[in-house]
């Protein structure tokens, strides 16, 4: 439970960090006149595509993030290397990533900053920083028991030797 929780964390840390660099991109396009220009109009207004692109965005990598967290969950009990807690996973999301960007990087050169700063945002996030976040939480640990009973104590203030009952009789 604890990695799918990590991986839903880490797919949210994503999402948070690559809205403003996707929306800044299709704002550049958007001004450079094209296809993007006609599906995005100049009267949209930069923040209603900034939350719906943000909203797409929180969707698909808290997805990734959870079938991520129960990859790592099936991969336990891996080796660390390479500074990482569980090296076959980070291994599996580096190959995971290179497979996705490499093909942009290479055939998109506009797009090489952008895809770069995403994989590498997409790899250490969910590689490196992910088995780490499945160990930090505590959803192994049992809760507390509440209390069956509440316990009273009596206070007595010093120089009252007298402790008399309710109807004042010592």
């Amino acid at each position: 439970m604890a990695e799918v929780f990590a991986g839903f964390l880490c797919g949210y840390t994503v999402a948070l960090f690559l809205t403003p660099v996707v929306a800044v991109l299709l704002m550049r396009w958007r001004a450079g006149g094209g296809l993007i220009a006609r599906l995005i109009p100049a009267q949209t207004s930069t923040l209603g595509i900034g939350v719906l692109l943000h909203g797409a965005l929180f969707l698909f990598w808290t997805c990734a993030g959870i079938v991520l967290g129960l990859l790592l969950l099936l991969m336990e009990g891996g080796g660390e290397a390479l500074g990482s807690l569980n090296a076959p996973f980070t291994l599996f999301v580096a190959g995971l990533v290179l497979a996705f960007s490499a093909p942009v990087i290479i055939v998109l050169p506009r797009l090489r900053v952008a895809t770069a700063v995403a994989a590498i945002v997409t790899l250490v996030a969910f590689g490196w920083l992910m088995p780490y976040m499945a160990t930090w939480t505590r959803f192994d640990e049992a809760p507390p028991k509440p209390r069956e009973r509440y316990e009273v104590y009596h206070v007595q203030v010093a120089g009252n030797d007298d402790v008399s009952d309710s109807e004042g009789e010592p």
